[in-house]
């Protein structure tokens, strides 16, 4: 795989991870102390991506690896594009960011697992 499609792949693992984590998790759970969970979003996106990042070189077509890489690409888009994407475009829709946690969140997670699978037993 190309640098710059590596390079796109895996800042799209960090910051998909980075708001799961953050906003989802970590924020809820710590209150006051939000800080704690911005640190632990952090490392846990900079693993992600990092993960991300090694298995799309080449060489690599194990195909349980593959079907992670698309579960963790295509679900973080699939969760930003559905949370952030009725903030922008409708933002007096009260349950707009449900859409993420609920429905496109997940369906990418399954969606890109599948693909991922079915690119890396191509390979």
């Amino acid at each position: 795989m190309s640098q710059p499609v590596r390079l796109a792949l895996a800042m799209l693992a960090f910051f998909g991870t980075f708001f799961i984590v953050w906003m989802l998790v970590f924020v809820v759970l710590t209150g006051d102390q939000a800080w704690i969970g911005s640190l632990v979003a952090l490392a846990a996106s900079a693993y992600v991506s990092r993960n991300v990042w090694n298995g799309t070189a080449d060489g690599s077509t194990s195909i349980s690896v593959m079907a992670g890489l698309g579960a963790v690409i295509v679900g973080g888009l699939g969760f930003v594009l559905g949370f952030f994407g009725p903030m922008i475009f409708a933002p007096g829709a009260n349950q707009g960011p449900m859409l993420g946690l609920f429905i496109t969140g997940p369906a990418g997670v399954v969606i890109g697992a599948i693909a991922g699978a079915l690119y890396a037993s191509r390979r």
